[in-house]
């Protein structure tokens, strides 16, 4: 691998001339057709190959690709060994983003939530020192921490409550424990919920979801049991930024976890936010069982001690995903 960036005249790294592969196992889900675009921008020498089943049938995050690298599509499945014995050929970097990322519906799919994110990453994870993989970058979640009380950092005792966050969790400590073991340069970002567009836009999040919601008119519910609930809020941008930070950070970052998380917010702050943008915003109440009811603010003060910035407000995400919608007029009729 040559990985000789140079500092141009403005102080900016340069990495024309880097010559890598990198792999991105999910690279046409929300986060993944975002990332693959961004690597393709800043290592425009380098191949950017993508694993994915087309599970939901993203074949728009191919287009428009950016020109320079070179992008390679495989349709495939991490839990098949020929399809990731194929995609991890000659790889230098490989960035996680293949799991199922509905903490709700995993209480409704244990068994595929396993099958996926923990046998199927640690088959990734196998293939990866078979064939001395430089850098395991894992896209972990906030939702390992379970309940906190105040905001906590990466050393609380983690105790997820549901199968997706369990799972995330078993994956987070083996990677970890073989970066320390065999001195890999591997790590875990623990991804708050994400807010803002890309192309491969999913709306089963809930900020992401109001935002669509109030954007061609409709109410939304609210549990009563949630409105007090806080939960950790991240940009797409900013993870976008965590990534690419930990590709040229993976010596330090070795055999760590992250908290990836910009803001803190209830959801009821969350509601408030929304009707500022939206100030005819309907909300109902609802005491429907919340499964995944949690409440827990992370502090990401590790992550900035090494040098990494958050650019991105909550709101800015909101306003993005206003603006794809802005052709709709909420029907009154």
């Amino acid at each position: 691998m040559i990985f000789r960036p140079n500092k141009n005249l403005k102080g900016l790294i340069d990495y024309r001339g880097v010559k890598m592969i990198i792999l991105v196992t999910g690279g046409c889900g929300y986060l993944g057709s975002q990332l693959i675009r961004e690597l393709g921008k800043k290592y425009p020498d380098s191949t950017i190959r993508i694993l994915d089943n087309m599970m939901r049938e993203k074949h728009v995050a191919l287009w428009d690709l950016p020109k320079g690298p070179t992008y390679q599509m495989i349709e495939g499945d991490i839990r098949n060994d020929s399809d990731l014995e194929k995609a991890i050929k000659d790889v230098d970097v490989v960035l996680s983003l293949s799991d199922l990322t509905n903490a709700p519906k995993s209480f409704e799919n244990k068994e595929l939530t396993e099958d996926i994110n923990f046998r199927g990453v640690m088959k990734i994870l196998d293939a990866c020192e078979k064939h001395n993989v430089k850098k395991f970058i894992y896209s972990s979640t906030a939702s390992v921490y379970g309940t906190t009380s105040g905001i906590v950092d990466e050393t609380f005792d983690c105790k997820p409550i549901s199968p997706y966050g369990i799972n995330k969790l078993r994956v987070e400590k083996e990677i970890l424990k073989r970066a320390k073991e065999k001195n890999l340069n591997y790590t875990a970002l623990r991804l708050g919920t994400v807010v803002g567009w890309t192309i491969g836009m999913r709306f089963d999040t809930v900020i992401d979801r109001f935002t669509y919601l109030a954007c061609i008119g409709m109410p939304i519910t609210v549990w009563e049991s949630a409105i007090k609930e806080a939960r950790p809020y991240t940009h797409v941008k900013d993870i976008m930024g965590a990534y690419l930070f930990a590709i040229e950070n993976a010596e330090k970052m070795k055999g760590e976890a992250y908290n990836i998380v910009a803001e803190n917010k209830a959801l009821g702050e969350v509601v408030d936010l929304l009707k500022e943008n939206f100030p005819d915003l309907q909300s109902e109440i609802t005491k429907q069982e919340n499964l995944n009811q949690v409440s827990y603010k992370l502090s990401s003060e590790k992550i900035k001690s090494i040098g990494f910035e958050f650019k991105h407000t909550i709101n800015q995400g909101i306003l993005d995903i206003i603006e794809k919608f802005k052709g709709i007029k909420p029907y009154t009729g």
